[in-house]
Protein backbone atom coordinates (compact mmCIF):
# COMPACT_ATOMS: atom_id res chain seq x y z
CA UNK A 1 0.00 0.00 0.00
CA UNK A 2 2.61 2.20 0.93
CA UNK A 3 4.66 1.48 -2.33
CA UNK A 4 1.40 2.40 -4.70
CA UNK A 5 1.11 5.31 -2.59
CA UNK A 6 4.37 6.59 -3.23
CA UNK A 7 4.07 5.73 -7.05
CA UNK A 8 0.77 7.57 -7.16
CA UNK A 9 2.38 11.03 -6.08
CA UNK A 10 5.66 11.15 -7.99
CA UNK A 11 3.79 10.84 -10.94
CA UNK A 12 1.66 13.97 -9.52
CA UNK A 13 4.72 15.36 -8.90
CA UNK A 14 5.86 15.18 -12.67
CA UNK A 15 2.63 16.02 -14.26
CA UNK A 16 3.00 19.52 -12.12
CA UNK A 17 6.46 19.63 -13.24
CA UNK A 18 5.57 19.45 -17.00
CA UNK A 19 2.63 21.69 -16.61
CA UNK A 20 4.99 24.41 -15.22
CA UNK A 21 7.71 24.15 -18.18
CA UNK A 22 4.49 24.42 -20.97
CA UNK A 23 4.01 27.40 -19.30
CA UNK A 24 7.11 28.77 -19.01
CA UNK A 25 7.81 27.89 -22.31
CA UNK A 26 4.70 29.57 -23.67
CA UNK A 27 5.45 32.98 -21.33
CA UNK A 28 8.85 33.18 -23.71
CA UNK A 29 7.28 32.78 -26.62
CA UNK A 30 4.99 35.52 -25.75
CA UNK A 31 7.49 37.75 -24.78
CA UNK A 32 9.19 37.29 -27.78
CA UNK A 33 6.12 38.19 -30.00
CA UNK A 34 5.42 41.30 -27.90
CA UNK A 35 8.82 42.44 -28.56
CA UNK A 36 8.26 41.93 -32.85
CA UNK A 37 4.76 43.69 -32.69
CA UNK A 38 6.36 46.70 -30.39
CA UNK A 39 8.91 46.83 -33.21
CA UNK A 40 6.54 47.61 -35.56
CA UNK A 41 4.57 49.77 -34.15
CA UNK A 42 6.86 52.48 -33.77
CA UNK A 43 7.85 52.04 -37.06
CA UNK A 44 3.94 52.77 -38.16
CA UNK A 45 3.96 55.47 -35.59
CA UNK A 46 7.18 57.58 -37.06
CA UNK A 47 5.59 56.94 -40.73
CA UNK A 48 2.04 58.22 -40.13
CA UNK A 49 3.34 61.99 -40.95
CA UNK A 50 4.32 60.77 -44.07
CA UNK A 51 1.15 58.53 -44.76
CA UNK A 52 -1.46 61.90 -44.55
CA UNK A 53 -0.25 63.21 -48.15
CA UNK A 54 0.95 59.85 -49.39
CA UNK A 55 -0.79 56.49 -50.37
CA UNK A 56 -1.43 53.37 -48.19
CA UNK A 57 0.97 51.73 -50.81
CA UNK A 58 4.09 54.07 -49.79
CA UNK A 59 3.05 53.51 -46.06
CA UNK A 60 2.76 49.37 -46.42
CA UNK A 61 6.12 49.72 -48.64
CA UNK A 62 8.24 51.30 -45.97
CA UNK A 63 6.73 49.44 -43.38
CA UNK A 64 8.44 46.46 -44.94
CA UNK A 65 7.51 42.99 -46.92
CA UNK A 66 5.42 42.44 -44.19
CA UNK A 67 2.31 42.03 -46.83
CA UNK A 68 3.08 39.63 -49.59
CA UNK A 69 1.28 39.50 -52.74
CA UNK A 70 0.05 36.37 -52.20
CA UNK A 71 -2.68 37.78 -49.47
CA UNK A 72 -5.22 38.25 -52.60
CA UNK A 73 -6.99 35.20 -51.78
CA UNK A 74 -10.11 33.41 -53.69
CA UNK A 75 -12.26 34.47 -52.01
CA UNK A 76 -11.32 38.22 -52.99
CA UNK A 77 -11.07 37.46 -56.39
CA UNK A 78 -14.55 36.55 -56.05
CA UNK A 79 -15.56 39.28 -54.65
CA UNK A 80 -14.04 41.68 -57.23
CA UNK A 81 -16.86 40.97 -59.60
CA UNK A 82 -19.56 41.92 -57.63
CA UNK A 83 -17.97 44.59 -55.19
CA UNK A 84 -17.34 47.33 -57.82
CA UNK A 85 -15.75 50.45 -56.51
CA UNK A 86 -16.01 51.96 -53.01
CA UNK A 87 -16.99 55.83 -52.98
CA UNK A 88 -16.43 57.78 -50.23
CA UNK A 89 -19.20 59.68 -48.61
CA UNK A 90 -17.21 61.36 -45.70
CA UNK A 91 -13.73 61.95 -44.75
CA UNK A 92 -14.08 60.41 -40.93
CA UNK A 93 -11.11 57.92 -39.41
CA UNK A 94 -11.06 54.15 -40.31
CA UNK A 95 -9.89 51.89 -37.04
CA UNK A 96 -6.86 49.68 -38.81
CA UNK A 97 -6.52 46.07 -37.16
CA UNK A 98 -3.21 47.49 -36.34
CA UNK A 99 -5.40 50.05 -34.22
CA UNK A 100 -3.57 53.02 -36.11
CA UNK A 101 -5.95 55.93 -37.70
CA UNK A 102 -5.96 55.84 -41.52
CA UNK A 103 -8.19 58.45 -43.33
CA UNK A 104 -11.24 56.79 -45.21
CA UNK A 105 -10.56 58.23 -48.34
CA UNK A 106 -7.04 56.89 -48.88
CA UNK A 107 -8.24 53.26 -47.45
CA UNK A 108 -11.11 53.70 -50.38
CA UNK A 109 -8.66 54.85 -52.91
CA UNK A 110 -6.40 51.88 -52.22
CA UNK A 111 -8.78 49.41 -52.46
CA UNK A 112 -10.37 51.07 -56.15
CA UNK A 113 -6.99 50.74 -57.32
CA UNK A 114 -5.75 47.83 -56.02
CA UNK A 115 -9.23 46.09 -57.27
CA UNK A 116 -9.15 43.29 -54.51
CA UNK A 117 -6.40 44.01 -52.17
CA UNK A 118 -8.35 44.79 -49.87
CA UNK A 119 -9.57 41.78 -47.44
CA UNK A 120 -13.33 41.43 -45.84
CA UNK A 121 -13.53 41.68 -42.15
CA UNK A 122 -15.96 40.16 -40.10
CA UNK A 123 -19.57 41.60 -39.76
CA UNK A 124 -19.93 44.95 -37.61
CA UNK A 125 -22.79 45.74 -35.10
CA UNK A 126 -26.38 46.78 -36.93
CA UNK A 127 -26.27 50.57 -37.73
CA UNK A 128 -29.39 52.29 -36.35
CA UNK A 129 -32.51 52.01 -38.79
CA UNK A 130 -32.83 54.48 -41.48
CA UNK A 131 -36.39 56.61 -42.38
CA UNK A 132 -39.35 54.96 -43.46
CA UNK A 133 -39.30 54.96 -47.22
CA UNK A 134 -42.16 56.08 -49.28
CA UNK A 135 -44.94 53.78 -50.37
CA UNK A 136 -44.74 51.37 -53.20
CA UNK A 137 -47.10 50.62 -55.60
CA UNK A 138 -49.91 48.95 -54.70
CA UNK A 139 -49.68 44.84 -55.47
CA UNK A 140 -52.58 42.82 -57.59
CA UNK A 141 -55.59 42.45 -55.51
CA UNK A 142 -55.66 38.81 -53.90
CA UNK A 143 -58.49 36.33 -54.45
CA UNK A 144 -61.40 36.59 -52.84
CA UNK A 145 -61.35 34.98 -49.63
CA UNK A 146 -64.06 32.92 -48.10
CA UNK A 147 -67.28 34.13 -46.70
CA UNK A 148 -66.38 35.29 -42.73
CA UNK A 149 -69.31 34.21 -39.86
CA UNK A 150 -72.22 36.45 -39.63
CA UNK A 151 -71.47 39.23 -37.23
CA UNK A 152 -74.45 39.95 -34.28
CA UNK A 153 -77.21 42.30 -35.35
CA UNK A 154 -76.73 45.88 -35.27
CA UNK A 155 -78.85 48.62 -33.62
CA UNK A 156 -81.89 49.92 -35.09
CA UNK A 157 -81.15 52.14 -37.54
CA UNK A 158 -83.18 55.81 -37.44
CA UNK A 159 -86.80 55.33 -39.47
CA UNK A 160 -86.69 55.97 -42.72
CA UNK A 161 -88.85 58.61 -44.94
CA UNK A 162 -92.46 57.56 -45.20
CA UNK A 163 -93.72 55.82 -48.43
CA UNK A 164 -96.01 56.21 -50.86
CA UNK A 165 -99.55 54.71 -50.53
CA UNK A 166 -99.91 51.21 -51.35
CA UNK A 167 -102.93 49.92 -53.13
CA UNK A 168 -106.06 49.01 -51.48
CA UNK A 169 -106.14 45.62 -50.62
CA UNK A 170 -109.23 42.94 -50.75
CA UNK A 171 -112.04 43.18 -47.86
CA UNK A 172 -111.64 40.34 -45.82
CA UNK A 173 -113.95 38.09 -44.50
CA UNK A 174 -116.24 39.51 -41.63
CA UNK A 175 -114.90 38.38 -38.35
CA UNK A 176 -117.39 37.56 -35.71
CA UNK A 177 -119.08 40.82 -33.11
CA UNK A 178 -116.88 41.66 -30.35
CA UNK A 179 -118.54 41.68 -26.92
CA UNK A 180 -121.45 44.21 -25.70
CA UNK A 181 -119.54 46.89 -24.58
CA UNK A 182 -120.92 48.97 -21.20
CA UNK A 183 -124.30 50.58 -21.50
CA UNK A 184 -123.87 54.31 -22.26
CA UNK A 185 -125.30 57.45 -20.18
CA UNK A 186 -129.12 58.27 -20.01
CA UNK A 187 -129.22 60.87 -23.21
CA UNK A 188 -131.04 64.35 -23.09
CA UNK A 189 -134.51 64.17 -23.30
CA UNK A 190 -135.87 64.40 -26.74
CA UNK A 191 -137.95 67.05 -28.25
CA UNK A 192 -142.18 66.53 -28.14
CA UNK A 193 -142.97 64.32 -31.16
CA UNK A 194 -146.26 65.16 -33.20
CA UNK A 195 -149.78 64.08 -31.93
CA UNK A 196 -149.76 60.93 -33.53
CA UNK A 197 -152.89 59.02 -35.14
CA UNK A 198 -155.83 57.24 -33.42
CA UNK A 199 -154.51 53.83 -31.69
CA UNK A 200 -150.53 54.42 -32.65
CA UNK A 201 -149.62 54.12 -29.26
CA UNK A 202 -151.06 50.46 -29.20
CA UNK A 203 -147.72 48.21 -29.68
CA UNK A 204 -148.67 44.96 -28.28
CA UNK A 205 -152.40 43.05 -29.32
CA UNK A 206 -153.80 41.92 -25.93
CA UNK A 207 -155.35 38.55 -25.34
CA UNK A 208 -158.24 37.54 -27.24
CA UNK A 209 -161.94 38.31 -25.93
CA UNK A 210 -164.96 36.14 -25.71
CA UNK A 211 -166.80 36.06 -28.64
CA UNK A 212 -169.71 38.51 -29.08
CA UNK A 213 -173.79 37.97 -29.34
CA UNK A 214 -175.15 37.24 -32.69
CA UNK A 215 -176.25 40.63 -34.31
CA UNK A 216 -179.49 41.08 -35.74
CA UNK A 217 -180.24 39.11 -38.97
CA UNK A 218 -179.83 41.55 -41.94
CA UNK A 219 -182.51 42.57 -44.60
CA UNK A 220 -183.13 39.63 -47.66
CA UNK A 221 -180.82 40.38 -50.52
CA UNK A 222 -181.98 40.74 -54.31
CA UNK A 223 -184.02 37.54 -55.51
CA UNK A 224 -180.98 35.71 -57.45
CA UNK A 225 -180.60 34.41 -61.27
CA UNK A 226 -183.20 31.22 -62.12
CA UNK A 227 -181.28 28.36 -61.29
CA UNK A 228 -180.42 25.41 -63.27
CA UNK A 229 -181.28 21.78 -63.13
CA UNK A 230 -180.04 19.82 -59.80
CA UNK A 231 -178.28 16.89 -61.55
CA UNK A 232 -176.21 19.31 -63.96
CA UNK A 233 -174.86 21.72 -61.21
CA UNK A 234 -173.89 18.68 -59.24
CA UNK A 235 -171.75 17.76 -62.37
CA UNK A 236 -169.85 21.25 -62.77
CA UNK A 237 -169.28 21.53 -59.25
CA UNK A 238 -167.68 18.65 -59.55
CA UNK A 239 -165.52 19.09 -62.26
CA UNK A 240 -164.45 22.72 -60.92
CA UNK A 241 -163.19 20.37 -57.86
CA UNK A 242 -161.57 17.55 -59.45
CA UNK A 243 -160.13 19.84 -62.72
CA UNK A 244 -156.37 20.24 -63.86
CA UNK A 245 -156.51 24.06 -64.22
CA UNK A 246 -155.46 25.97 -61.33
CA UNK A 247 -156.02 29.25 -59.89
CA UNK A 248 -155.37 31.34 -57.24
CA UNK A 249 -151.92 30.82 -54.83
CA UNK A 250 -152.14 26.93 -55.46
CA UNK A 251 -150.72 27.52 -59.31
CA UNK A 252 -147.13 27.89 -59.56
CA UNK A 253 -146.90 30.33 -62.49
CA UNK A 254 -143.40 30.03 -64.43
CA UNK A 255 -141.05 32.75 -62.68
CA UNK A 256 -139.36 33.49 -66.40
CA UNK A 257 -140.62 36.35 -68.76
CA UNK A 258 -142.72 34.30 -71.27
CA UNK A 259 -145.76 34.73 -69.70
CA UNK A 260 -145.57 37.21 -66.56
CA UNK A 261 -143.54 39.56 -69.00
CA UNK A 262 -140.86 42.07 -68.02
CA UNK A 263 -142.02 44.50 -65.37
CA UNK A 264 -141.55 47.69 -67.69
CA UNK A 265 -144.05 45.90 -70.04
CA UNK A 266 -146.40 45.01 -67.72
CA UNK A 267 -149.32 47.33 -66.67
CA UNK A 268 -149.65 47.62 -62.80
CA UNK A 269 -152.90 46.02 -61.57
CA UNK A 270 -155.05 46.53 -58.79
CA UNK A 271 -156.05 43.51 -56.52
CA UNK A 272 -158.43 41.89 -56.23
CA UNK A 273 -158.93 41.92 -52.64
CA UNK A 274 -157.92 45.71 -51.50
CA UNK A 275 -158.71 45.29 -48.17
CA UNK A 276 -154.88 43.03 -48.06
CA UNK A 277 -153.33 45.95 -49.90
CA UNK A 278 -151.15 48.28 -47.68
CA UNK A 279 -152.17 52.00 -48.65
CA UNK A 280 -149.79 53.80 -45.73
CA UNK A 281 -148.21 53.09 -42.65
CA UNK A 282 -148.91 55.70 -39.81
CA UNK A 283 -145.92 57.52 -37.70
CA UNK A 284 -143.85 55.33 -35.54
CA UNK A 285 -143.71 53.92 -31.65
CA UNK A 286 -140.23 53.85 -30.14
CA UNK A 287 -139.79 50.21 -28.65
CA UNK A 288 -136.56 50.37 -26.92
CA UNK A 289 -132.71 51.13 -27.92
CA UNK A 290 -129.71 48.87 -28.47
CA UNK A 291 -125.86 50.03 -28.84
CA UNK A 292 -125.96 48.51 -32.32
CA UNK A 293 -126.75 50.01 -35.41
CA UNK A 294 -127.44 46.45 -37.43
CA UNK A 295 -129.50 43.66 -36.24
CA UNK A 296 -132.67 42.22 -35.91
CA UNK A 297 -135.65 41.92 -33.39
CA UNK A 298 -138.55 39.06 -33.75
CA UNK A 299 -141.43 37.78 -31.76
CA UNK A 300 -143.80 34.73 -32.37
CA UNK A 301 -145.93 35.57 -35.53
CA UNK A 302 -149.27 33.43 -34.72
CA UNK A 303 -148.54 32.23 -31.51
CA UNK A 304 -149.87 35.23 -29.04
CA UNK A 305 -149.48 33.99 -26.25
CA UNK A 306 -145.72 33.10 -26.59
CA UNK A 307 -144.46 36.31 -25.60
CA UNK A 308 -140.67 35.92 -26.00
CA UNK A 309 -138.54 38.37 -28.04
CA UNK A 310 -134.95 37.21 -29.74
CA UNK A 311 -132.65 39.39 -30.95
CA UNK A 312 -129.52 39.55 -33.26
CA UNK A 313 -126.91 41.83 -32.67
CA UNK A 314 -124.55 43.34 -35.78
CA UNK A 315 -125.05 41.58 -39.32
CA UNK A 316 -122.87 38.54 -38.08
CA UNK A 317 -122.64 36.22 -35.14
CA UNK A 318 -122.86 33.18 -33.64
CA UNK A 319 -125.21 33.23 -30.74
CA UNK A 320 -128.98 35.26 -30.41
CA UNK A 321 -130.53 36.69 -27.34
CA UNK A 322 -133.88 35.53 -25.82
CA UNK A 323 -136.04 37.80 -23.77
CA UNK A 324 -138.85 36.59 -21.67
CA UNK A 325 -140.71 39.17 -22.56
CA UNK A 326 -140.88 43.36 -23.31
CA UNK A 327 -139.86 43.85 -19.90
CA UNK A 328 -137.73 41.76 -19.95
CA UNK A 329 -136.05 43.09 -22.87
CA UNK A 330 -136.50 46.65 -21.75
CA UNK A 331 -134.24 45.78 -18.15
CA UNK A 332 -132.10 43.65 -20.75
CA UNK A 333 -132.19 40.43 -18.92
CA UNK A 334 -131.78 37.55 -21.49
CA UNK A 335 -130.41 34.37 -22.33
CA UNK A 336 -127.56 33.43 -24.92
CA UNK A 337 -128.23 30.56 -27.42
CA UNK A 338 -125.68 29.61 -29.61
CA UNK A 339 -126.48 28.95 -33.11
CA UNK A 340 -125.12 26.19 -35.60
CA UNK A 341 -122.44 27.71 -37.40
CA UNK A 342 -123.02 31.65 -37.60
CA UNK A 343 -125.66 34.00 -39.06
CA UNK A 344 -125.61 37.04 -41.64
CA UNK A 345 -127.65 39.61 -42.66
CA UNK A 346 -130.18 41.76 -40.84
CA UNK A 347 -132.85 38.93 -42.53
CA UNK A 348 -134.11 36.69 -40.12
CA UNK A 349 -136.98 35.29 -39.11
CA UNK A 350 -138.58 33.19 -36.13
CA UNK A 351 -141.67 30.66 -36.88
CA UNK A 352 -143.56 28.59 -34.51
CA UNK A 353 -140.19 28.01 -32.32
CA UNK A 354 -138.00 27.89 -35.18
CA UNK A 355 -135.41 29.90 -36.10
CA UNK A 356 -134.41 30.71 -39.89
CA UNK A 357 -131.46 32.29 -40.87
CA UNK A 358 -128.42 32.42 -43.60
CA UNK A 359 -125.51 30.46 -42.63
CA UNK A 360 -122.88 32.90 -43.47
CA UNK A 361 -120.72 32.46 -46.34
CA UNK A 362 -123.08 29.63 -48.05
CA UNK A 363 -126.14 29.96 -49.88
CA UNK A 364 -127.55 27.58 -47.21
CA UNK A 365 -130.72 28.81 -45.31
CA UNK A 366 -131.10 26.83 -41.96
CA UNK A 367 -134.01 25.73 -39.61
CA UNK A 368 -132.79 25.61 -36.35
CA UNK A 369 -135.17 25.01 -33.29
CA UNK A 370 -135.43 27.08 -30.41
CA UNK A 371 -136.61 24.43 -27.74
CA UNK A 372 -135.56 21.26 -29.31
CA UNK A 373 -132.26 20.16 -31.26
CA UNK A 374 -133.33 20.21 -34.50
CA UNK A 375 -131.84 21.40 -37.45
CA UNK A 376 -133.09 21.65 -41.20
CA UNK A 377 -131.19 23.18 -44.63
CA UNK A 378 -132.40 24.60 -47.42
CA UNK A 379 -130.11 25.46 -50.48
CA UNK A 380 -130.86 28.20 -52.64
CA UNK A 381 -129.56 27.60 -56.40
CA UNK A 382 -128.52 30.49 -58.38
CA UNK A 383 -128.62 33.16 -55.23
CA UNK A 384 -126.09 36.03 -54.46
CA UNK A 385 -124.66 35.25 -51.27
CA UNK A 386 -120.94 36.60 -50.69
CA UNK A 387 -118.78 39.16 -51.73
CA UNK A 388 -120.41 43.08 -51.49
CA UNK A 389 -123.03 41.77 -54.02
CA UNK A 390 -126.05 41.95 -51.12
CA UNK A 391 -129.38 41.99 -52.25
CA UNK A 392 -130.01 44.83 -49.70
CA UNK A 393 -126.83 46.97 -49.06
CA UNK A 394 -127.79 49.29 -46.72
CA UNK A 395 -128.47 46.40 -44.03
CA UNK A 396 -125.19 43.88 -45.54
CA UNK A 397 -128.16 41.23 -46.23
CA UNK A 398 -128.36 38.28 -48.98
CA UNK A 399 -131.41 36.58 -47.76
CA UNK A 400 -134.56 38.16 -46.65
CA UNK A 401 -136.90 35.10 -44.57
CA UNK A 402 -140.52 36.81 -44.32
CA UNK A 403 -143.64 35.47 -42.62
CA UNK A 404 -147.12 36.50 -43.63
CA UNK A 405 -150.62 34.93 -44.20
CA UNK A 406 -150.11 33.43 -46.57
CA UNK A 407 -146.65 30.88 -45.57
CA UNK A 408 -142.93 31.58 -45.59
CA UNK A 409 -141.14 33.28 -47.94
CA UNK A 410 -137.42 33.68 -48.83
CA UNK A 411 -136.48 37.17 -50.70
CA UNK A 412 -132.57 36.74 -52.33
CA UNK A 413 -130.97 38.35 -55.61
CA UNK A 414 -130.23 35.99 -58.77
CA UNK A 415 -127.00 35.09 -60.07
CA UNK A 416 -127.91 35.37 -63.20
CA UNK A 417 -129.50 39.07 -64.02
CA UNK A 418 -129.62 40.30 -60.07
CA UNK A 419 -132.64 40.45 -60.34
CA UNK A 420 -135.06 40.04 -56.94
CA UNK A 421 -136.64 36.13 -56.43
CA UNK A 422 -139.28 35.23 -54.22
CA UNK A 423 -138.98 31.67 -52.97
CA UNK A 424 -142.21 29.97 -51.20
CA UNK A 425 -141.07 27.60 -48.86
CA UNK A 426 -143.32 24.55 -47.52
CA UNK A 427 -143.02 24.72 -43.49
CA UNK A 428 -143.02 21.31 -43.44
CA UNK A 429 -140.59 19.80 -45.19
CA UNK A 430 -138.71 22.97 -45.73
CA UNK A 431 -138.39 23.41 -49.49
CA UNK A 432 -139.07 25.48 -52.32
CA UNK A 433 -142.72 25.18 -53.40
CA UNK A 434 -141.83 27.97 -56.59
CA UNK A 435 -139.81 30.24 -57.13
CA UNK A 436 -140.94 34.00 -58.43
CA UNK A 437 -139.15 36.53 -60.63
CA UNK A 438 -139.99 39.77 -59.66
CA UNK A 439 -137.92 41.19 -62.26
CA UNK A 440 -137.11 43.86 -60.42
CA UNK A 441 -133.54 44.91 -60.11
CA UNK A 442 -131.96 44.67 -56.76
CA UNK A 443 -130.21 47.74 -57.69
CA UNK A 444 -133.20 49.97 -56.80
CA UNK A 445 -134.18 48.44 -54.07
CA UNK A 446 -133.13 49.38 -49.92
CA UNK A 447 -135.44 47.04 -48.41
CA UNK A 448 -138.40 44.93 -48.71
CA UNK A 449 -141.10 42.87 -46.84
CA UNK A 450 -144.15 40.58 -47.68
CA UNK A 451 -147.49 41.18 -46.56
CA UNK A 452 -150.45 39.00 -47.27
CA UNK A 453 -149.05 37.92 -50.03
CA UNK A 454 -147.56 41.30 -51.74
CA UNK A 455 -144.18 42.09 -51.36
CA UNK A 456 -143.06 46.12 -50.75
CA UNK A 457 -139.77 47.24 -51.72
CA UNK A 458 -138.50 50.42 -50.33
CA UNK A 459 -136.34 52.71 -52.41
CA UNK A 460 -132.74 53.34 -51.78
CA UNK A 461 -133.10 55.39 -49.15
CA UNK A 462 -135.25 53.23 -47.55
CA UNK A 463 -137.57 56.16 -46.99
CA UNK A 464 -140.36 55.25 -49.94
CA UNK A 465 -142.19 52.00 -50.72
CA UNK A 466 -141.85 52.72 -54.56
CA UNK A 467 -142.74 49.16 -55.70
CA UNK A 468 -145.15 46.18 -54.74
CA UNK A 469 -145.51 42.85 -56.26
CA UNK A 470 -148.32 40.45 -55.91
CA UNK A 471 -146.42 36.71 -55.53
CA UNK A 472 -150.14 35.16 -55.55
CA UNK A 473 -151.04 36.15 -59.22
CA UNK A 474 -146.92 37.37 -60.98
CA UNK A 475 -147.67 40.78 -61.05
CA UNK A 476 -146.81 43.99 -60.72
CA UNK A 477 -149.44 46.21 -58.37
CA UNK A 478 -149.77 49.78 -58.10
CA UNK A 479 -148.85 50.47 -54.50
CA UNK A 480 -146.61 53.31 -53.58
CA UNK A 481 -146.71 55.71 -50.13
CA UNK A 482 -144.04 57.05 -47.87
CA UNK A 483 -142.27 54.71 -45.28
CA UNK A 484 -140.48 57.13 -42.85
CA UNK A 485 -138.80 60.44 -42.75
CA UNK A 486 -135.73 59.33 -40.87
CA UNK A 487 -132.34 59.18 -42.88
CA UNK A 488 -130.87 56.96 -40.09
CA UNK A 489 -129.85 53.32 -41.66
CA UNK A 490 -132.24 51.06 -42.01
CA UNK A 491 -131.00 47.53 -40.87
CA UNK A 492 -134.37 45.97 -40.51
CA UNK A 493 -137.57 45.29 -41.72
CA UNK A 494 -140.43 43.16 -41.19
CA UNK A 495 -144.20 42.47 -41.04
CA UNK A 496 -145.59 40.90 -38.43
CA UNK A 497 -148.33 38.70 -38.60
CA UNK A 498 -148.99 39.07 -34.75
CA UNK A 499 -150.11 42.50 -34.49
CA UNK A 500 -150.30 43.41 -38.36
CA UNK A 501 -147.23 45.90 -37.79
CA UNK A 502 -144.19 46.82 -39.36
CA UNK A 503 -140.98 45.97 -36.98
CA UNK A 504 -138.04 48.02 -38.20
CA UNK A 505 -133.75 48.10 -36.69
CA UNK A 506 -133.19 52.14 -37.46
CA UNK A 507 -129.92 53.01 -36.55
CA UNK A 508 -130.02 50.89 -33.11
CA UNK A 509 -133.94 51.94 -32.16
CA UNK A 510 -136.34 49.53 -32.19
CA UNK A 511 -139.56 50.64 -34.13
CA UNK A 512 -142.98 49.79 -34.75
CA UNK A 513 -144.79 50.84 -37.53
CA UNK A 514 -149.02 50.68 -37.72
CA UNK A 515 -150.11 49.81 -41.03
CA UNK A 516 -153.23 50.55 -42.83
CA UNK A 517 -154.91 48.22 -45.17
CA UNK A 518 -157.60 49.35 -47.38
CA UNK A 519 -159.00 50.87 -50.87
Amino acid sequence: MEAAGGRALRCLLAAVGLLSALSAAGTLFLLAQWRELGAALRELEAARPAAANGSVRDLLGAAGPALPAASRTKRSRRGERTRGHVRAENDEMLMMMTYSMVPVRVMVDLCNSTKGICLTGPPGLDGVPGYNGSDGVPGVPGQKGEPGVNGKRGKIGVPGPKGDQGQKGEPGEVGLPGKDGMPGGKGARGAKGEKGDVNNDVVLEGAKGEPGLPGPPGPPGPPGPPGKRKGKGKAQLQENVYSSKCTGETCAVPNDDTLAGKAEDRTPAPSKNPECVIRSVGSPVHFVSVQQTFGTWMREPANISDERIWLTMHFSGNSIKEYENSNALLNDSYRIINITGFFYGCGHAVQNNYLYYQKGGTNVILKLGLDKASLGTLLIENALYHGRNYLFSNSKTYFNVAVDEKGLWIIYASSTDENIIVAHIDEETFSVIRHINTTYPKSKAGNAFIACGIMYVTDTKDTTVSFAFDLLKEQQIDVRFELRSSQSVLAMLSYSLRDKNLYTWENGSLMVYPVRFGR
